[in-house]
This record gives C-alpha cells, structure tokens and sequence, in this order.
C-alpha cells in the first residue's frame, strides 16, 4: 500500500468531533424525514401478543395500563400506539388507566389521535379512560373484587356503574387481557395481586432480558421490548400512519437507531484502520539519526 494512502489512513484516528457530531445529527435525523425501507422480523413474544388480543372475545374488554410519562415517552408512546391502534382497527373495546399521572392523560391524547384514522370510534363507545389512580397495592386488591366500585368515576367523571364498557368486567379477573406498558418495575405489582388475569407487559429496551422469564413461564402472554418490539407489533399489525405509510413511530425510530449503529462500527472500524497504517509508516520509514552533529572548532581551539 502506498504511503500516501497510509498517511490518509493515518489520519482517521484524530477525525474531528464536529465533524462526527454533524454525522451523528444526520444519520439519526434523517430516517425521520425520509422512510428507509426496514424489514421487521417478530420475535415470537411479539407475534404471541398478537394472537393473544385476536383471541379476546368480543364481550370482554382489554384493560391498557399506561404507567409511564415523559421521561420514557420515546419508548412507551410507540409500545402503546401499536396495539392501541389495532384495537381500535380490530373493534377490540379498551379500557385505560394507571398508577403514574402522566400516563392516561398521554394514552387518551395518543388514542384520540390514532381513532381519527377510523371513523365512527368515539370514546364511551370504542374505549374508557379510567384516569390516574394512587395507591397500588389497595387498588389493584379492590379490583379484584369489584373494578366499578373502586374506580367510581372515569376521567370526565361519568359514573362508571353506568358506563357499558365497564360493566364488560366487573372485576378483573373478567378481562380479556391486560396488557401494561412501562418504564418502571410496577409489572411486578400486577404479577402479584392480579392471580388470574391473563397478562402481557411492553417495557423499555434496557428492562427487556427481566421479563423474559414471565414470558417462558407461562405468567405473562406476550412482550413488547423497546422501539424494536413496537416497530414489530407495527409490521405484524398492518400499522398505517394518517398518509397511508407503513409503520409508526417504532419504524421510524428503528431507522434512526439503525443508522446510528452503521455510523458507530464505521467509526470503530476507521478508528482502527487508522491505527494499523501508522503501525505500518512506522515500519516502512527509517529512523531519525539520533548521533550529534559534530560542532566547529575555530582555528583557536575554542568550540565556535
């Protein structure tokens, strides 16, 4: 290899930070204004959430707990919008609710949004937002029972002894499925006082490997596991944005994700080829010599 080349080699190891900084915008910016063509492969939890929303009867409902807010909103919003989506496409009714504040007021802003794309979903009719509720452990307990007398109200504050949807499960053992999305480890809550009801969990990508041991014992039916588990359930639910695209905001944010990735192993592997051709320079070009010069002697005698 000529030493021009290995000099420009060389210089990968020093590049800028700006420069990968404007890489790093673009690359992650990009999938987000212009599709990039993915293709989603389920992993088998994500396909066995699937078939597990198809085989709710038409006369139970599907309680989505919501525990999550703006701090994992990139995560969880896509988690939720995926299967609320096909829900509302499927005619599954659905009921909201959770144990963080933030959580049903997004989920009932998200489901809004998402209902628009069919027309004659409404809420009262389609789905119910049960609102913020405090107090795990009691509440969950009480729900058990008797979910209308707990709750009372729901977040327009109509009584729920009153509401159709919620007179679908009188307690919660009657549900068809619920299905929890979070950032947090309040599944565990669930898993505890919630014996018999059927059970699937969505969970940011760094809490995924601890579920996973719900899922193969039989206690959970399904797992969503960060922007890959909602760009999946996307893929094997048809998702549809309002223009018709495919995908939602999993697609999306598994291209940025996946283009970012591409951006660090072509950094590492420019980093390294950096250090291999100035190894090879260093070979290749001989020693400096290191003898001292001899100094001039004036006719003297004195060193000049």
């Amino acid at each position: 290899m000529s030493p021009a080349l290995l000099r420009l080699l060389a210089r990968s190891r020093s590049i800028d930070r700006r420069w990968i900084a404007l890489a790093t915008v673009l690359m992650l910016a990009a999938p987000l204004i212009w599709r990039i063509p993915l293709t989603m492969v389920p992993f088998p939890a994500t396909v066995k959430l699937k078939t597990t929303i198809d085989a709710v009867p038409e006369n139970k409902l599907i309680i989505v707990a919501v525990d999550w807010d703006s701090a994992t909103k990139g995560e969880c919003q896509p988690l939720t919008a995926a299967v609320i989506d096909y829900l509302l496409k499927n005619n599954k009714k659905f009921a909201l609710f959770g144990f963080i504040p933030q959580g049903p007021e997004l989920a009932q802003r998200l489901t809004e949004e998402l209902a628009r794309k069919y027309p004659g979903k409404t809420y009262g009719k389609d789905w119910v937002n049960w609102g913020y509720r405090p107090n795990v452990m009691n509440t969950l307990i009480a729900m058990m029972n008797d979910v209308p007398g707990t709750l009372k109200t729901d977040i327009r504050k109509n009584d729920l002894s009153k509401d159709p949807l919620t007179q679908m499960v009188p307690n919660l053992k009657e549900a068809g499925l619920l299905y929890h999305v979070s950032g947090t480890a309040l599944f565990k809550s669930y898993l505890q006082f919630c014996a018999g009801v059927p059970l699937a969990n969505a969970v940011t990508a760094v809490m995924g490997p601890e579920q996973y041991p719900y899922l193969q014992s039989g206690q959970t039916k399904g797992l969503l596991v960060g922007l890959g588990g909602a760009a999946q359930f996307e893929a094997v639910g048809d998702f549809k944005d309002e223009t018709g695209a495919k995908g939602g905001e999993g697609y999306k944010g598994m291209g940025s994700q996946s283009l970012g990735h591409l951006l660090v192993m072509a950094l590492i592997v420019l980093g390294n080829l950096g250090v291999w051709a100035q190894r090879r320079l260093d070979e290749t070009t001989p020693p400096p010599d290191d003898e001292p010069s001899e100094t001039p002697i004036d006719d003297q005698g004195e060193a000049a």
